[in-house]
C-alpha cells in the first residue's frame, strides 16, 4: 500500500461523478508491483465503492506505462432530467399550401377545421426522471420534466379522464399562447354597410364584398374579403385574404398575426406576422413582414417594405426615380411599439414606487386598526399595486413577443427579377446602401458587413 501513496494521486470531480489515478513524478513501471486488491482497497479507503472500471483497475496493476496516465478508474451514473409534458394534437395544424409548379396565388391557406364533439388534443404528462448515483454510492435526485398548461376557451371542453380537449362546436381551431379555442365564422354576403356596421367578432369573417371607407373589421380568426378594401381597417388574429386590393387613400389598414394574400396595396399601412402575398403592385405604402414579402408580378413604388427574411418583387422603384426604402431585420412597427411599452413599463414601474411608499407609511401607522378610512386606504394601496404589477406582466410578455418576432438582416436576401431603380435605399439592419445606377436581375444581401448585390 505504501507504493501506492508514493507513486500515485487520486482525484475527485466536485460533482463526485468521476474518479481518476495520477502518478506521481516518481513513478516508474518497472519499480511499480502493486496488486489489483491493493489498488480496490485504495479505492475503498476514499469511500469511492460506485462505478470502479475492474479494466482500467487491471491495467495499473500490470506497470501500466506512465504516458498512459491519468486514467479514469470509477465513474457515477448521471441522473436523467424527466421528459417535459406536451400536447398531442388529434387533428392536422398545418395550414400552408404545396407551392409546386402548379400554384395559383389565389390557392390562399387550408384552414384546420373540427366538427362538434371531435377530439382536438390530448395532455401528456411530465415524467419524474430517473435518479443517478455517484462514485460513493449516493444517489443523485432527477429533476422532474415541466408541465404544460393549456386552457380550453371557447367552444372547447377538458375531459379530466381522458385527458384531452373535445370541440363543443363546429369551426375552426386556433393555438392562441396557452389557450386552445373553436372560432365560428361570421359571413356578410354583400358588400359591408349600416346593415351589419363595423364588425369585432372572436371567429373568423367573411364579406361577399367591399369592405368601404370608415369601417372596422376585428377578428380572432381569420377574415376573407372577396372585394376591395378602402379607407377602412382590418385587423386579424390569423391570415387575411383580399381578392381585390387596398385602396388605402394613406389611412386605411391591414394588419394581420399570420399571413396576408391580397391582389394590390395603394397608400395604405399593412402588417403581417409572418408573410405577405401582394399579387401586383405596392405603391406609396408601409408594407411590413415578420418574414417574407413576395410581389414577384408586381412593382414596389414609393413608400418603405420592411421584413425578416426575404423580398421579392418584379420591379422596386421607377424611372421617376420615386423615393422608396427596402428594409430587413428592423420591422418599423414593431419598433414603434417597442418604443410605446417600453415608455408604458416606466411609468407602471414608477406608479409601482409610489404605492409602496404609500403602503409603508399606512403600516406604519399606530391607529390603522382603529382609522376605518386608514384601512379602506389600505386596502385600495394594495388592490392598486396588484393591478400595476399584473400589467407589469402583461407589458414584459407583449415585449419578450415582439423581441422573439424579429428577423435576423445577416439571413435576409433581397431578389428583383427585372429592374432595381435609383433612389431606392435598401437597409439590412443598421447597414444601408442607396441605389444610384439601374440595376436588373439582381440579388442582395448582407456579407461581412457590407451590402453586396449579385446577378441572378
Amino acid at each position: 500500500m505504501g507504493q501506492i501513496h508514493e507513486h500515485f494521486t487520486l482525484k475527485i470531480s466536485h460533482d463526485y461523478m468521476f474518479a481518476e489515478i495520477d502518478c506521481t513524478e516518481s513513478y516508474h513501471e518497472e519499480d511499480i508491483d502493486v496488486a489489483y486488491e491493493e489498488i480496490t482497497q485504495y479505492l475503498r479507503e476514499h469511500n469511492i465503492v460506485y462505478g470502479i472500471i475492474e479494466h482500467h483497475v487491471t491495467l495499473l496493476s500490470k506497470r501500466m506505462p506512465k504516458d498512459q496516465f491519468p486514467i479514469v478508474v470509477s465513474k457515477g451514473t448521471p441522473a436523467q432530467v424527466g421528459i417535459d409534458g406536451k400536447i398531442q394534437y388529434a387533428f392536422d395544424l398545418n395550414s400552408d399550401v404545396d407551392k409546386d409548379n402548379a400554384w395559383n396565388f389565389r390557392d390562399v391557406m387550408r384552414i384546420p377545421s373540427v366538427t362538434d364533439g371531435e377530439k382536438l388534443a390530448e395532455v401528456i404528462p411530465p415524467t419524474n426522471g430517473i435518479n443517478g448515483k455517484d462514485i460513493f454510492g449516493n444517489i443523485v435526485q432527477a429533476k422532474p420534466g415541466k408541465a404544460l398548461t393549456i386552457t380550453a376557451r371557447k367552444n372547447v371542453e377538458f375531459k379530466e379522464d381522458t385527458q384531452s380537449f373535445y370541440a363543443t362546436s363546429d369551426g375552426q381551431v386556433s393555438l392562441k399562447g396557452n389557450y386552445i379555442d373553436v372560432h365560428e365564422v361570421f359571413e356578410v354576403h354583400d358588400t359591408l354597410s349600416m346593415k351589419d356596421g363595423n364588425l369585432d367578432f372572436i371567429g373568423s369573417i367573411i364579406v361577399h364584398g367591399n369592405v368601404p371607407s370608415g369601417y372596422r373589421i376585428k377578428a380572432l380568426g381569420d377574415v376573407k374579403v372577396f372585394g376591395m378594401v378602402e379607407a377602412a381597417e382590418i385587423d386579424a388574429g390569423g391570415s387575411i385574404y383580399i381578392s381585390g386590393g387596398l385602396s388605402g387613400l394613406q389611412k386605411g389598414s391591414i394588419t394581420a398575426a399570420e399571413n396576408i394574400h391580397i391582389g394590390y396595396i395603394n397608400q395604405g399601412i399593412v402588417n403581417a406576422g409572418k408573410n405577405l402575398y401582394v399579387e401586383n403592385s405596392i405603391m406609396h405604402s408601409v408594407s411590413t413582414a415578420g418574414n417574407q414579402v413576395f410581389c414577384q408580378r408586381g412593382n414596389i413604388i414609393g413608400g418603405s417594405v420592411s421584413a425578416g427574411e426575404f423580398i421579392e418583387a418584379k420591379e422596386i422603384g421607377n424611372k421617376l426615380q420615386t423615393k422608396t426604402e427596402i428594409s430587413f431585420g428592423v420591422n418599423k412597427l414593431q419598433r414603434e411599439k417597442e418604443e410605446e411599452l417600453l415608455l408604458k413599463k416606466e411609468e407602471l414601474l414608477d406608479s409601482l414606487t409610489k404605492l409602496n411608499i404609500i403602503g409603508n407609511k399606512l403600516k406604519e401607522r399606530n391607529d390603522i386598526q382603529d382609522n376605518p378610512k386608514l384601512r379602506i386606504a389600505l386596502l385600495r394601496q394594495k388592490h392598486t399595486y396588484q393591478q400595476t404589477t399584473q400589467k407589469i406582466t402583461e407589458v414584459n410578455k407583449m415585449l419578450e413577443d415582439i423581441n422573439s418576432n424579429l428577423g435576423d438582416e445577416k439571413q435576409a436576401k433581397l431578389i428583383v427579377n427585372t429592374y432595381l431603380y435609383p433612389n431606392v435605399m435598401v437597409s439590412f439592419g443598421k447597414y444601408k446602401k442607396t441605389i444610384n445606377t439601374v440595376h436588373q436581375h439582381i440579388q442582395m444581401k448582407l456579407d461581412h458587413h457590407e451590402i453586396i448585390s449579385i446577378s441572378l
